[in-house]
């Protein structure tokens, strides 16, 4: 805030594009540190409101830049990096985060799916366990049933041998004992047949246990591979999100470095802008001085001309008439000069890429001056002098680079001077006149300049102008 009271305007054109691009490094710190904080304080790396939040401010961020795109292009090289390094850090880191959250995903997923199937497994060894038992319990008593009823077919059999019938009739002593002796061998035929009907109902049911246990058997035998498979996906699962979970540490890791890199080269680019703003003070200085020392010069010239008219006055007293018509004849020669075309041309031919006038600086957070409109030319395009003047400074900027000025006098009443930056090389000399059209350097990127361009910058009465108002 103190820079922008101080210096509310000025930079040269490379110095504020990239630092535009910049305009999230600001409010990406904070955002990050909270990040950190939270990756270390609860768990890493869930998915949470937190990451929406930086992936809407990102995306607004781009939009932002997006729009702003061309405006400036005045930055150091090494922010202009930074910023790209920043956005590659956060779109790996987003990504990674991304990956992770879908992995957690299916490790919720996977790790139900082998709750659901140590239940099913359990259960199926239960229900398995009990037709075991059932099967055992079938057996023993198709094993009692069967030796009661060999019993009782033997006693049967030995009962109705080749002498029973004979000794049912000898033995008889009466009608009625007869028919007693044959109902009671009806009879006893009639268990013998009920006792194997059991026997065979017992074995049916333990035919039929056995196939359930059979089948509960295969049951488990899936239930178990179903188990292990997802234990395995589970185990897999887990791994690949610690892996995933260590690749987002690292990414937060560089991360922090990329941006602590980028915050010491935004405290560079704001003492660049510093060093900016004071040669501009500087240059506007000098034009003033220069222009001072030409009105001295001019009002010198004036008065002598003055002093040699009064003393024609003095030896020509009786050409009164001659010299009033003399005095009309210079007031309508300057009234034809003031009205004249400035006559200026662009000193390159090439698109502009960026016009003079206010910007807010996305790092500083104030608004400043672009001091020039950017012509966007090659590097080694040949760069001409828009008008005849004289070099009057020559050197170089760090946030300029190499810098010409050629004061071109009093044209149509104003004080003009042209100033040329960024170029590779000059070919004229302070001091040097040159004329309209001669080559006075070749374009370049020195300085803070992100590209090839020239910056033309252009001071009427020592006050820098929108070049445009005047060419």
């Amino acid at each position: 805030m103190l820079l922008a009271r101080l210096a509310p305007a000025s930079a040269s054109p490379d110095v504020t594009s990239a630092r535009r691009r910049r305009a999230g490094l600001a409010q990406l710190f904070p955002i990050v540190a909270a990040l950190l904080v939270s990756a270390l304080g609860i768990s890493l790396l869930a998915p949470s409101a937190t990451a929406d939040d930086l992936t809407n401010q990102r995306d607004r961020l781009k939009q932002q830049l997006a729009k702003t795109k061309g405006d400036l292009d005045e930055s150091s090289k090494a922010l202009s990096a930074a910023a790209q390094a920043v956005d590659r850090a956060q779109a790996k880191l987003d990504q990674a985060r991304a990956v992770l959250a879908r992995t957690k995903q299916e490790l919720a997923v996977a790790k139900a799916k082998d709750v659901e199937q140590a239940a099913k497994l359990r259960k199926a060894k239960s229900d398995l366990a009990k037709a075991k038992a059932r099967v055992v319990l079938g057996q023993k008593n198709l094993d009692a049933e069967t030796q009661l009823a060999g019993t009782m077919i033997r006693d049967q059999y030995q009962q109705q041998g080749n002498l029973l019938p004979l000794a049912a009739l000898m033995d008889i002593s009466s009608l009625e004992d007869l028919q007693s002796k044959l109902q009671w061998s009806t009879t006893l035929f009639d268990t013998t047949q009920a006792q194997i009907d059991r026997l065979k109902v017992i074995q049916q049911q333990l035919t039929a246990e056995r196939a359930r246990q059979a089948a509960l058997e295969a049951e488990v035998a899936a239930d178990r591979r179903a188990a292990a498979a997802a234990l395995r996906t589970k185990r897999a699962l887990e791994l690949r999100a610690a892996s995933e979970e260590a690749t987002v540490r690292r990414l937060l890791s560089k991360r922090q470095a990329i941006e602590q890199a980028a915050t010491d080269e935004v405290a560079q680019d704001k003492a660049h802008y510093a060093q900016l703003t004071q040669e501009r003070a500087s240059v506007e200085q000098r034009i003033a001085a220069r222009i001072a020392r030409a009105k001295a010069a001019a009002a010198k010239k004036a008065a002598a001309e003055r002093a040699a008219a009064a003393r024609d006055r003095a030896r020509h007293a009786k050409s009164h008439r001659s010299r009033t018509s003399h005095s009309s004849s210079q007031k309508s020669s300057h009234s034809s000069s003031a009205t004249a075309s400035h006559g200026f041309s662009f000193p390159v031919s090439a698109p502009i890429t960026s016009p003079f006038g206010m910007r807010f600086h996305p790092v500083l957070h104030y608004w400043k001056l672009h001091d020039g409109t950017d012509f966007g030319a090659g590097c080694g395009r040949a760069i001409r002098a828009p008008y005849a003047g004289r070099v009057v400074e020559r050197y170089y900027n760090a946030g300029y680079g190499n810098r010409l000025m050629i004061d071109h006098g009093n044209v149509d009443g104003r004080y003009v001077t042209t100033g040329y930056n960024h170029a590779i090389s000059y070919t004229v000399h302070v001091g040097e006149h040159v004329h309209a059209g001669e080559i006075i350097g070749y374009v370049g990127t020195t300085g803070f300049s992100t590209g090839c361009h020239l910056h033309l910058m252009v001071w009427l009465d020592g006050r820098v102008v929108n070049p445009m108002t005047w060419f």
